[in-house]
């Protein structure tokens, strides 16, 4: 039944497909037939991204929250993990079928999918998944396997441990004599690091075989540049920076943004004896100007932000203050004495971050303190007195997201227990905004911009990629409307 576009998951019995097929057969004599106009295979979907992703280990995992999230997205293509959350924040099933616990959570079980095959025809066995995830979970925990289980345990409770393996670089992968395969939706067909990624869907996938064909991603490609391919029907799915999205609409593509899903904020360097003083970095946070940050560079695409995590996650945010206060900024920078200009540093591939951090600087100066503003790559930061940067979410748990983004922060601080009630993250929230080491800015969308052959494009409330599903309109009408939808 594949020409008419419907997919069976493992998930179905072997009684229900003999009772739908004859039913779909019957369709497929009445309907009338416009290919073009509902899912088929077959196609391959030209994607661009400004990241240059380096690997697809995750052993080799970025340790910058940019250069990580782009590495997620494409290895997500590639390999599975043992669990998913859904829009939701609820653990689901992926390659583990079911797991279990016991009372303190420092023991956990899980039991894999049967029937599951790396790319290259490789069973995956509790052994093969228990060696995968040991690296990445560090010595703290030991992974093993007891019969059919895959065991993690560890002498520190791990209530969280389904949601900690459902995000970052926790992929089930399994090494062979010409490098790591997956059991994803794409297998790798061509590699060239930095560069470009060429996938080819994996016909054996365990949850249905994708629509598409292939997948074309090019790295590396400005943003500018990919609104020009995107206009011009040379790439089906780009990236667009959000004073881009107007132009976009104004040209009749289609665009699809995120909930703020990735947080735009400043992060002192407080072993640098420049920032050591709070009210200095106070005075910094009272002068910067949001409102305008938002309006204006962003253009509406995103949200003043107060706290760490967006309204639509915490619903607590609106409690954390945005407005500027330069009368008190100026009254603090007076009790200060006199210091060399503050080094801020920003990712030197990132324009939206830069035009941000020159607006910080210039509101800064407006209350007296000095700042010089330089860009540098995003590995090359640390020694600065103060950097601007972006940091992902990691998770729709309120909970796991502020633990994620505690630890792209480096923060020490300890969260109340998994299930805590809002007042608790709140409290642990502001505490760590009052200490002023991370002053936040904006929360961004993930912004794209889409072709008029890209259908099915259904990525999650908070971002990423869910490629499996989407489909291309191959159609001339589609292939000549110049972006048009």
């Amino acid at each position: 039944m594949k020409h008419i576009g419907f997919r069976f998951t493992a998930g179905v019995s072997a009684v229900v497909e003999r009772a739908i097929l004859p039913v779909l057969s019957a369709l497929c004599l009445t309907l009338p037939v416009h290919a073009a106009t509902r899912p088929h295979y077959g196609g391959t979907l030209r994607l661009e991204m400004r990241a240059r992703v380096a690997s697809l280990d995750p052993r080799e995992w970025p340790a910058d929250s940019t250069g990580a999230a782009a590495a997620e997205r494409l290895a997500s293509l590639v390999y599975d993990r043992l669990v998913r959350v859904d829009e939701n924040g609820r653990v689901q099933t992926a390659l583990a079928v079911s797991w279990q616990h016991d009372a303190d959570s420092k023991r956990w079980q899980f039991r894999l999918r049967p029937g599951v095959k790396f790319h290259d025809g490789t069973p995956l066995t509790p052994d093969r998944a228990a060696a995968a995830l040991h690296p990445l979970l560090g010595n703290e925990r030991l992974v093993s396997v007891s019969g059919e289980w895959l065991v993690i345990q560890s002498s520190q409770s791990m209530p969280d441990l389904p949601a900690e393996l459902a995000r970052g670089r926790h992929f089930i992968s399994h090494t062979t004599s010409e490098g790591l395969t997956g059991t994803g939706a794409f297998r790798v067909a061509e590699w060239e690091p930095r560069r470009r990624l060429l996938l080819a869907a994996n016909e054996e996938y365990w949850a249905g075989r994708p629509f598409l064909d292939s997948i074309a991603v090019e790295m590396g490609v400005h943003a500018s540049e990919q609104l020009i391919h995107l206009e011009l029907s040379k790439a089906d799915v780009v990236e667009l920076s959000p004073d881009q999205v107007r132009r976009a609409l104004q040209s009749g593509a289609r665009t699809w943004s995120s909930a703020p899903a990735e947080l735009l904020s400043l992060v002192f360097n407080l072993r640098r004896p420049a920032v050591q003083d709070v009210r200095l970095r106070q005075a910094v946070a009272l002068s910067i100007d949001r409102s305008s940050i938002v309006n204006v560079l962003l253009q509406k695409q995103g949200e003043a932000a107060g706290g760490l995590l967006p309204q639509w996650l915490s619903g607590y945010a609106f409690l954390f203050p945005v407005a500027a206060d330069v009368e008190r900024a100026k009254q603090l920078r007076h009790k200060l004495s006199a210091a060399a200009p503050l080094a801020l540093v920003y990712d030197s591939d990132d324009a939206l971050v830069r035009a941000v951090a020159e607006r910080v600087a210039v509101n800064a100066r407006a209350v007296g303190i000095s700042v010089q503003v330089s860009g540098a790559r995003s590995d090359a930061t640390a020694g600065a007195d103060v950097r601007l940067i972006r940091l992902r979410l990691g998770s729709t748990d309120p909970r796991v997201a502020l633990d994620s983004l505690l630890a792209s922060l480096g923060a020490l601080e300890s969260l109340p227990p998994a299930g805590a009630v809002p007042e608790q993250l709140y409290a642990a929230e502001r505490a760590l905004v009052e200490s002023l080491r991370v002053v936040p800015l904006a929360h961004l969308p993930e912004t794209y911009g889409l072709g008029p052959r890209v259908k099915n494009w259904m990525p999650r409330r908070s971002g990423g990629w869910r490629l499996e599903d989407l489909w291309l309109d191959t159609s001339s009408r589609a292939d000549e409307s110049g972006g048009k939808p």
